[in-house]
């Protein structure tokens, strides 16, 4: 794929990394077209061509050019926030490619999507569908809503990104969206289409949508044999990377997508079915590059100091979650160490305890996986400004899509 080492230097596309670096700064985020268009290729060839509606959880990265990639390619957008709404609008996406998820939208984005005739809203709750209803009836306007649906079906994830389970903050239990569905009348300003559901992030086993397909299927007859009935199913998404081998094709990660599709044809076949993408579209897209600052020792423990930090990659932080390290140069010896930022906290690490290449005074190091929840999760805590975002093209030349945030603009947010 994309990140390979031509003579043991890595090279984004045919792009000697070094030369990003000396063109762009450190830290960086590094994304690969070819990766880009690669994943929505497939899931496309997968979904789209057996009649799924494919949209974009854009939460993953919002950059308007990756955003751009893939209106191109035909996929539309999630979105959870006003901020996403509007850069979707930006991106050119029409209302019937939006779909607005989310558990606790405010009423000042219940409007926005309205006017904005959005294809539908993910409702979670009584008090979102009851607010929906009075902002419709105030625009004169009806909404559609797929009722979110909790399914108590364990994702087998970690327990940060699980929101299928009951102890889980998102959704509504069975019989509350069986009461909506039977009691339509009641909200004579929505029109319920049907059902969304989302048990889970970064899911690298077919079962749990196995499971959720079946838990569908069960649950869609018991409403017919009751008089209910709707055209739309929303499965969520989910699909998972492979945050060890980062470099992997999305195939060889997921294997399992045509199964997953052809089940869900068979058993759900009379609905127009949907899926929200997010991470397993742009992860291994992108890298976070890095500059070794310098190294230290603490007893028998061992520190890499590096430009970068949580407030360029949380993940760790948040989840404790692995992301895989990469010299520049190939072939390096190793050692065991733990890879920290210069952020005045003890939770700014990337690695812990890793058994990792060893780096001199200014060497570049590479965090891999970091296409995803990365820079959109980025923050400039310890005034450090946003990192800039570089996309390689598939012919090789390499464009700034995001700039370095200067010292300028962030002190112009003060009053």
């Amino acid at each position: 794929m994309a990140f390979t080492y031509i003579d043991k230097r890595l090279h984004c596309d045919g792009v000697d990394l070094h030369d990003v670096a000396g063109k762009y700064g450190t830290p960086a985020y590094i994304y690969s077209e070819q990766i880009l268009r690669r994943n929505a290729d497939v899931l496309k060839n997968v979904f789209v061509e057996r009649g799924f509606k494919v949209s974009y959880a854009m939460k993953a990265n919002a950059n308007p050019t990756i955003l751009n990639l893939f209106k191109n390619k035909g996929l539309g957008v999630d979105i959870v926030s006003e901020g996403e709404l509007r850069m979707a609008e930006h991106c050119g996406f029409k209302g019937p490619e939006i779909n607005f998820a989310g558990v606790g939208k405010s009423i000042k984005e219940l409007d926005l999507a309205l006017e904005f005739k959005i294809d539908h809203f993910n409702v979670e709750s009584r008090f979102e569908l009851e607010q929906l209803e009075e902002r419709a009836k105030n625009a004169g306007k009806k909404a559609s809503v797929l009722l979110r649906l909790n399914p108590d079906i364990d994702p087998q994830t970690h327990p940060h990104i699980s929101t299928g389970l009951k102890q889980n903050k998102f959704g509504m239990s069975p019989e509350k969206v069986r009461h909506f569905l039977t009691h339509t009348e009641m909200y004579p300003h929505i029109r319920f289409d049907g059902i969304h559901c989302h048990i889970g992030s970064q899911i690298v086993q077919p079962q749990p949508f196995y499971d959720l397909i079946d838990y569908l299927e069960e649950f869609t007859s018991t409403l017919r044999s009751e008089g209910v009935e709707f055209k739309h199913i929303d499965l969520g998404g989910g699909f998972g990377v492979n945050y060890n081998d980062p470099f992997e094709d999305i195939l060889e990660t997921t294997p399992f997508l045509e199964s997953i599709a052809e089940r869900a044809k068979e058993k759900l076949r009379d609905y127009q079915l949907h899926i929200q993408p997010g991470r397993v579209l742009v992860a291994n897209a992108g890298i976070l590059l890095t500059r070794v600052l310098g190294n230290k020792e603490n007893g028998d423990h061992h520190f890499v100091i590096v430009d970068g930090a949580t407030t360029d990659l949380i993940r760790p932080a948040l989840y404790d979650a692995y992301h895989s390290v990469y010299s520049y140069q190939n072939d390096r010896p190793t050692h065991v160490a733990d890879v920290v930022g210069p952020v005045c906290e003890s939770s700014d690490a990337l690695a812990r305890n890793r058994e990792i290449p060893e780096f001199a005074k200014d060497e570049l190091m590479i965090i891999g996986s970091a296409g995803a929840y990365a820079s959109s999760m980025g923050s400039t805590y310890n005034l450090r400004p946003l990192s800039p975002e570089i996309l390689v093209g598939i012919s090789g030349e390499t464009q700034l899509i995001r700039d370095r945030q200067s010292f300028d603009e962030m002190i112009s947010l003060y009053q």
